[in-house]
């Protein structure tokens, strides 16, 4: 879950607090669900990210029912998600399913107030940006680096993650323009090398859009598919995932080591860059030479 104040975690021991008396002083949308709920978990990165943009408008209680069922039994909870707006000490209005971020912003028009959402202000906009990007909010996330960049060109933490967002997004000319006003230090520091080998290893990549379904049925249609297997392993790195591409790299280097003029060996050596003095770098590394020797 999201860290944040606006977001409670509910029991049996803080609800008659949390939701009840705290409503007195504004409302409180309880979000009642499981882990095993699949439209629970599409509906529970709406709820928490407009807790976090509405800034204290309202609070958002977020209860297990598996974990505390007494309370959803009390309340009558049927189905889930279910969610239920408190306000004043008193059950003002609710609903079921994963609704779409839209329409749960109308429901709360309704009874919530000031419901512009804040600016993140300070040292944390940075943080509320990728925060906003990892939920799938790219376009909100940019304005808010843009902005503090505005504010301080040569701010290292706004330019990294701008330069982050732009490489999976395809805007290489904003993150090109990101390494460029970077430091020298900060060009030489881990993330600065590090966002110098994603922007390379990005640049490397076909314009067309990759078919993960695809290739993952091409690998299992044919294990040797080399290029499948790099096709793969590139856009893997290139979502986050380095040890997952390291270890699609390594099988190519095992079963097609000239595949594309070496392409396996030079890309691990791209994602060492990128891991920087991770651990993990040195244990693929050596992986790779006892492989190659």
């Amino acid at each position: 879950m999201t860290d944040s104040e606006h977001i409670i975690v509910l029991d049996e021991t803080n609800f008659v607090e949390v939701v009840v008396e705290g409503s007195a002083h504004r409302p409180v949308l309880v979000d009642f669900w499981a882990d095993w709920c699949g439209p629970c978990k599409t509906l529970m990165p709406i709820l928490e990210k407009l807790a976090i943009e509405y800034d204290g408008a309202f609070t958002l209680a977020k209860l297990d029912t598996e974990a505390h069922p007494g309370i959803a039994q009390q309340l009558g909870i049927r189905s889930l998600p279910t969610v239920k707006l408190f306000k004043d000490k008193q059950l003002v209005d609710e609903f079921m399913g994963a609704l779409p971020e839209s329409d749960v912003r109308k429901f709360l028009d309704t009874h919530v107030e000031a419901l512009e959402p804040a600016e993140p202000a300070g040292d944390n906009r940075v943080e509320a940006a990728m925060a906003l990007f990892e939920q799938g909010d790219a376009d909100q996330a940019i304005a808010i680096l843009k902005a503090v960049q505005a504010e301080d060109p040569t701010n290292t933490e706004a330019l990294l993650s701008l330069g982050q967002i732009s490489i999976s997004t395809g805007e290489f000319e904003t993150a090109d323009s990101c390494l460029g006003v970077l430091s020298e230090e900060a060009r030489n520091s881990t993330a600065g090398r590090r966002f110098a080998a994603m922007l390379n290893l990005a640049r490397q990549e076909s314009s067309e859009p990759v078919d993960v379904d695809a290739l993952q049925q091409a690998l299992q249609a044919d294990d040797n598919n080399s290029e499948a297997r790099f096709k793969l392993a590139m856009h893997t790195a290139l979502s986050g995932d380095v040890q997952g591409a390291l270890d699609q790299l390594l099988v190519l280097l095992q079963k097609d080591r000239g595949y594309n003029d070496g392409a396996a060996q030079k890309n691990m050596l791209a994602l060492f860059d990128v891991l920087g003095d991770d651990p993990l770098a040195g244990q693929y590394r050596r992986k790779m030479f006892g492989m190659l020797n």
